[in-house]
């Protein structure tokens, strides 16, 4: 049998169809209404038995029309582009500021050693220069916490990185409490270029608490303020605003609220989340949304969003944009107590753990572990699926891995 892939694209203008891969980028076009007749009817009928047209042997020699195990064959080659790239999220600590009742985390003040510190440094130096790519992911915790010891590794994989010249990106989750220009400054002069931060609305004092019981709002939005005023020509920055939302949010003037502080900023978007239980202390006391509607509560946030201009940090389709950092090959989260895990979520389950960090024999990973979180095995609507380059059904592999379920999946639509 022979399908159409779904990383294939197709369009008609002018009385042209346009046929598209976003993994070859070669493009056809067909003019005949014929042969366009023929390749829509190859759509609706999911393919053909055999190549017995020249419209099916010109396609097929173009690579738009293939089997299951060609399409396997291309993809594995792709796939094996993740070999190439370090993917670490490192927690310098796992004590925090804040005090969120929906936090799966138990905030033991752990925080990295100086010996641990130096055997992570040895680490990077040594495989960093191997690598094409190296992300780095600011965790906790609170890392700005820890700023110090986050400075020293980012100035080390700078220097790697001017030296050997593989790709490095680097970004920050953090509550923003400290985040204020003078420390903005000195983590952005260290590479660190994308700001992940929690804001929930008018709720925020409530679900985001200072470890004092203080409120956090006004003083995280000062700080955002502030870093708003640097100019746009030299500070190429991206601040990306989470908004966690329970059952029955519809007071939608907080996006007016942030519209009026950074909408005009196209360093600033918004992303629409709702309060998930993974297992926090007290998170059963919250009205957490339960299920999905036809409509969905973030879906429409979302249209609120778009229809006042407030930019969206968006899921994008692009080659391994949906894939769970948990699912690369070389993908670790170094915690602050020496164990290494693949996910931050499920952080104390003993499937995450696939190593250690130890402060005299450095990094030792147990390769069986680790293989589990990135061998992955397409399902049958995958080879159809638009998002397959970008999902390779490896979006969440806890899922799989931890709750012995079918790895996670976006679409509603199959």
């Amino acid at each position: 049998m022979y399908i159409i892939p779904g990383y294939i694209r197709y369009k008609e203008e002018n009385g042209v169809l346009f046929v598209s891969s976003d993994l070859l980028h070669n493009v056809i076009k067909l003019t005949d209404t014929a042969l366009q007749a023929e390749f829509c009817e190859l759509i609706k009928s999911g393919g053909c038995a055999d190549l017995s047209t020249p419209l099916t042997q010109f396609l097929h020699a173009q690579e738009l029309l293939l089997t299951k195990a060609e399409i396997d064959q291309s993809l594995e080659t792709v796939k094996a582009l993740m070999d190439d790239v370090l993917m670490l999220t490192i927690m310098p600590t796992e004590g925090c500021n804040f005090r969120c009742p929906y936090c799966y985390e138990d905030h033991t003040p752990h925080h990295m050693t100086r010996k641990l510190l130096d055997r992570l440094k040895d680490f990077i130096q040594e495989q960093a220069p191997k690598f094409k790519v190296v992300r780095v992911n600011w965790f906790g915790g609170e890392p700005t916490l820890c700023q110090d010891n986050v400075l020293e590794i980012a100035y080390l994989i700078q220097s790697l990185q001017s030296v050997h010249q593989f790709y490095y990106s680097s970004s920050m989750t953090t509550n923003g409490y400290l985040l204020d220009r003078k420390h903005f400054d000195q983590l952005y002069a260290s590479g660190i270029k994308c700001f992940h931060i929690t804001l929930d609305g008018w709720n925020h004092d409530h679900t985001r608490p200072h470890v004092s019981g203080a409120g956090t709002l006004q003083h995280i939005l000062d700080n955002l303020i502030s870093i708003s005023e640097l100019p746009q020509n030299e500070y190429d920055f991206k601040v990306i605003i989470r908004h966690n939302i329970l059952a029955g949010d519809m007071d939608f003037s907080w996006y007016d609220h942030l519209y009026h502080l950074f909408g005009k900023d196209p360093r600033f978007s918004l992303t629409v989340r709702t309060v998930n239980d993974w297992g926090g202390e007290s998170v059963m006391n919250l009205d957490l949304v339960q299920g999905e509607k036809k409509i969905s509560l973030p879906q429409l946030h979302e249209e609120y969003l778009d229809k006042i201009g407030m930019k969206r940090e968006c899921e994008n389709s692009e080659m391994f944009a949906r894939i769970c950092y948990a699912a690369y090959p070389n993908g670790y989260v170094f915690r602050a107590n020496g164990e290494i895990v693949k996910c931050s979520v499920a952080l104390d389950h003993p499937r995450n753990l696939v190593g250690h960090l130890d402060p005299q024999n450095g990094v030792s990973v147990d390769s069986v572990a680790n293989q589990l979180w990135y061998q992955n095995e397409l399902r049958p609507e995958c080879y159809t699926c638009p998002d397959v380059l970008s999902c390779f059904n490896m979006q969440c592999k806890r899922y799989a891995v931890i709750d012995n379920q079918e790895p996670y999946c976006h679409r509603t639509d199959f």
